[in-house]
């Protein structure tokens, strides 16, 4: 019986691949991946699968999911934040201020894991997990396990040099601050009110969150200007294709409805796309990634 994609991506959209294996450890992925080198099968990685779209047929290659269903953390002999990659990111955050560390709290209701969210240095309010970051242990595409620290991993606004580099990030530890629990939970808790007021909750409806990458702010300086104003003054809340929608609080975020595919999806944001170039005259960059003929 194949394996639909669909059912380990937050669109809840995307067709078969070759093969999936789900694993938590390096030990484990270096067995995987070891033994598809020896076959000769081509493979890539998954992680949280929330800011993917893939393709309705799907993909022909195998896939590698590093994800959990509970956290895998604790606090390092240094003092650091460690967490497995497969940990839920948000599920960190939690365990970071019930343990009064502090640092992680902007990252309170991202979805996804913690090596996805490294891959594309995933954030909000300002701040991004490549700041906080100060090691990791990556899985090399021969099997082989490596401790890289952050500067070798060239961070910048929602990428890295992970992806690149071709490597699978295993473990990954954060530097905190000791804080008041209280006060770090009551962050959080301020933190997930504001994703409320503004985002669907990714665990109920079909979405990947913002669409697009926010864009560099005017003169170099300052916070980056907001894809979604762009995108709203451009009449992109009443556009639509297929089951696919924009989302009525938020003009960069788009729905996957009853009945949806990978396709409408993929029409819509090139559609809301168009709309901010021929208005504007610059073309925005999907912080969304596409695996397949979309």
């Amino acid at each position: 019986m194949e394996t639909r994609l669909s059912h380990f991506t937050t669109f809840r959209l995307g067709g078969p691949c070759r093969e999936l294996a789900t694993v938590a450890d390096a030990s484990a992925a270096a067995d995987v991946v070891r033994a598809w080198n020896a076959a000769g099968l081509p493979w890539r990685v998954l992680g949280g699968g929330s800011n993917l779209l893939v393709a309705d047929a799907g993909i022909p290659e195998c896939v590698l999911r590093i994800a959990a269903e509970s956290p895998d953390c604790r606090r390092a002999a240094d003092g650091t934040l460690e967490a497995s990659a497969a940990s839920p990111l948000d599920a960190v955050a939690a365990f970071a201020a019930e343990t009064g560390q502090g640092g992680l709290g902007f990252s309170s209701g991202i979805p996804g894991t913690v090596g996805g969210g490294l891959c594309g240095n995933a954030g909000a309010f300002g701040r991004q997990l490549g700041d906080v970051l100060d090691r990791v242990e990556i899985l090399t595409r021969a099997g082989e396990r490596r401790l890289l620290p952050r500067s070798a991993l060239a961070f910048a606004y929602r990428a890295s040099a992970l992806p690149q580099m071709g490597v699978l990030v295993m473990r990954a530890w954060f530097r905190t601050e000791a804080g008041d629990r209280a006060a770090l939970q009551a962050e959080r808790e301020n933190v997930l009110a504001l994703r409320r007021e503004k985002h669907p909750d990714w665990r109920v409806e079909p979405t990947a969150g913002s669409f697009f990458k926010n864009l560099p702010p005017e003169g170099g300086g300052g916070l980056r200007r907001a894809a979604g104003t762009f995108l709203e003054q451009a009449g992109a809340k009443q556009m639509r294709a297929g089951g696919a929608f924009v989302f009525a609080k938020h003009a960069n975020i788009v729905m996957a409805g009853p009945g949806a595919t990978a396709r409408d999806v993929a029409t819509l944001a090139a559609r809301m796309a168009a709309a901010v170039r021929e208005r504007f005259g610059f073309d925005l960059e999907p912080e969304v990634r596409f695996w397949g003929a979309v």
